[in-house]
């Protein structure tokens, strides 16, 4: 009877369990209701606020189906950020709740701005920009080149913008439009800070086929207006050429006066109907007394819009000058809009437009990210204006401290030549560059040798090749992380690689064999076995003892005391540890060698590299770029040599 009265207590005790979690179990979530909404739409970034009940239950919250930082709730009331990637339109917002429970509310993303055009592509300031997009009626601001513009006439597809003054001229200047500090957008297609030279550059002028201020002069008949969707912007031309002479369809721009030795960008968009298309530009007219001074190369058109650059330098002295457009290569219609002409640099040139964002720094970090690591602008350092870029070495991974350009328009498979300045504030400082970003799938293409920093403003300079990046972003980065020194940066630059203008070297190419050099020591000649470009270049071979025992000068070239000059040129080696270096000017006891370089390790495939210097005053009068290869037993060869003067801040 004893054991029967326990078996019947755990048999209790066992029954009131199963019924105590039973109904947990089966317990009703409180009920979470929404009341209201504080905002029915809102952009990315946007704190929005929602009032019902129970809302302290809430687990997540989604905008679509992207995920919402919740910023707080209790039991009336709940914030979150609307995700910046939420996609704009009509949407829900999704309160999700344990074991599944979800409430949804209607809710709308609004849409960020977008910048389509940019009409016209040079303008001075003071003079009024129109940019073509989308959303562009709810802006709050918009800056050129970093500084504040003044908008005016905004519609949800089109706004003006005034050019500020204080932009640096001859300059290209990203244009940033902006609705809230997250939902913003930044032009990708170049535009000079300039007088554009080219009167009715947007072929706006003019009524029916007829186009003020431009002169048809060979096949007129076959350039007409094009407006609505298919043009550029406004009112464009379309072109059908005459499958013949680039000069059998031919326009010709309104005379107009230009610096006799000045250095001018033109730019171009157009748009093929069909693969084929070709054109290109010219100045100034030709009238057999050699007016034409300049052929630009033809460039096959894309199938859309897209913005073609030639560089030119004025070197013909004539009163007046005209732009030529020759279109009559192919027959394959095309249209053309945009036609700019800005004066962007002196004799010898900048080269191509810059395409690294901010490269002075002196808007902070704008156009950069920094990845790893601590950046900052500084206004401690800076070798032109009042910034640079600077940043501390961990000590550790190099891109364990790394900042990154934000995406450049690179083309695939086109040589571009990346220079900056750069310092360190103390010895034994070396960082690296890379493009473009790593991802695991074969993005990161470009890794230099290793920076040796010196603690003097120093120029360094690469050429790489853009190759197919699987992100399809191209990417500048510094990587500092290696050592622990601190470094700072300025005036980087992104240029499209190209011969240099005005180059004072001789024979640079060595085409001409040995003229324009001399031979001070040891053996050279010009090379058919070996060259980057055309068909020679020049090769000698060490000989194991001082780098003066071989010894090749140029010829006197006309340089100017204390002004800068960049040296350029590429090099390889017949095999491994080959070294060499170059020195400015020749040696005669008296002071009158004032630069030498470290010495170079030149690898088995062709390299470039490139110097900063200053003309010193020389006892000889002359100055004379020499190659000194006699320290190791390599051979060597050397081409598309270049001496041209420099402008640091430009």
């Amino acid at each position: 009877m004893k054991l029967s009265i326990y078996k019947l207590a755990g048999f209790l005790v066992l029954t009131a369990s199963l019924i105590l979690f039973g109904c947990k179990k089966d317990e009703v979530a409180p009920t979470v209701t929404v009341d209201g909404v504080s905002v029915a739409s809102a952009y990315g970034g946007d704190l929005v606020t929602i009032q019902g009940s129970n809302l302290q239950t809430v687990k997540s919250v989604f905008v679509g189906n992207k995920h919402a930082e919740l910023q707080g709730a209790d039991e009336a009331s709940l914030s979150f950020v609307v995700p910046l990637n939420a996609v704009a339109g009509a949407t829900q917002i999704t309160l999700a709740m344990r074991d599944g429970y979800r409430v949804t509310t209607e809710f709308e993303v609004l849409p960020a701005p977008l910048i389509f055009t940019i009409s016209p592509s040079a303008a001075a300031p003071g003079e009024t920009i129109t940019i073509g997009g989308a959303n562009l009626d709810e802006l709050t601001s918009a800056t050129i080149g970093g500084m504040e513009a003044v908008m005016s006439n905004a519609t949800s597809t089109s706004v003006e913008l005034t050019v500020p003054d204080g932009l640096e001229l001859g300059r290209t200047a990203e244009i940033e439009v902006k609705v809230t500090e997250n939902i913003k957008a930044t032009s990708t297609s170049i535009f000079y800070v300039g007088t554009n030279y080219i009167a009715n550059s947007a072929f706006e002028e003019g009524s029916g086929d007829e186009f003020t201020d431009w002169e048809k002069l060979n096949g007129g008949d076959r350039m007409t207006e094009v407006t609505g969707n298919e043009a550029y912007f406004g009112r464009s031309m379309r072109v059908v050429g005459a499958a013949g002479n680039p000069w059998d369809s031919q326009l010709a721009s309104l005379p107009t006066e230009l610096t006799f030795g000045a250095v001018y960008t033109v730019m171009i968009w157009a748009r093929a109907e069909a693969p084929g298309a070709v054109m290109r530009v010219s100045a100034s007219q030709f009238d057999g007394n050699g007016a034409d001074y300049f052929y630009g190369d033809d460039v096959e058109l894309a199938t859309e819009w897209t913005q073609y650059t030639w560089e030119m330098e004025v070197t013909a002295d004539l009163p007046t000058h005209k732009l030529l457009l020759d279109m009559g290569t192919t027959d394959v219609p095309f249209l053309i809009d945009n036609i700019t002409l800005v004066e962007t640099g002196a004799g010898g040139g900048i080269g191509a437009p810059n395409l690294a964002p901010n490269p002075g720094f002196e808007d902070g970090l704008t156009g950069w990210e920094s990845l790893n690591g601590a950046h900052e602008a500084t206004a401690a350092e800076a070798l032109c204006g009042t910034m640079s870029m600077t940043a501390t070495g961990a000590g550790a991974n190099p891109w364990d401290v790394q900042i990154a350009t934000e995406p450049m328009d690179l083309v695939e498979g086109t040589d571009y030549e990346i220079g900056f300045w750069a310092k360190a504030a103390g010895a034994d400082g070396f960082f690296r560059i890379s493009m473009s970003q790593y991802d695991g799938n074969g993005s990161d293409f470009f890794y230099s040798d290793t920076v040796f920093t010196s603690e003097e403003w120093t120029y360094y300079g690469f050429v790489v090749n853009a190759a197919n990046v699987p992100s399809g972003e191209y990417r500048l980065l510094f990587d500092m992380g290696h050592s622990t020194q601190t470094f700072f940066v300025d005036e980087v630059s992104v240029r499209e690689y190209q011969a240099p203008a005005d180059n004072l070297a001789p024979n640079g190419g060595f085409e001409d064999g040995l003229t324009g050099w001399n031979i001070l020591n040891g053996g050279h000649e010009a090379s058919t076995a070996e060259s980057r470009t055309d068909a020679a270049s020049l090769t000698a071979t060490g000989t194991g003892g001082n780098p003066w025992d071989v010894q090749l000068a140029s010829d006197p070239m006309d340089m100017i005391e204390g002004n800068e000059y960049k040296i350029s040129f590429w090099a390889k080696a017949a095999g491994p540890d080959g070294v060499f270096r170059i020195s400015m000017s020749q040696y005669d006891g008296n002071g009158s060698d004032f630069f030498y370089s470290d010495d170079l390790n030149i690898p088995e495939e062709w390299t470039f590299y490139t110097f900063v210097v200053t003309a010193a005053n020389v006892p000889s009068g002359e100055y004379r770029l020499l190659f000194d290869m006699g320290a190791t037993t390599q051979t060597f060869f050397v081409d598309d040599v270049s001496v041209v003067e420099y402008e640091r801040c430009n």
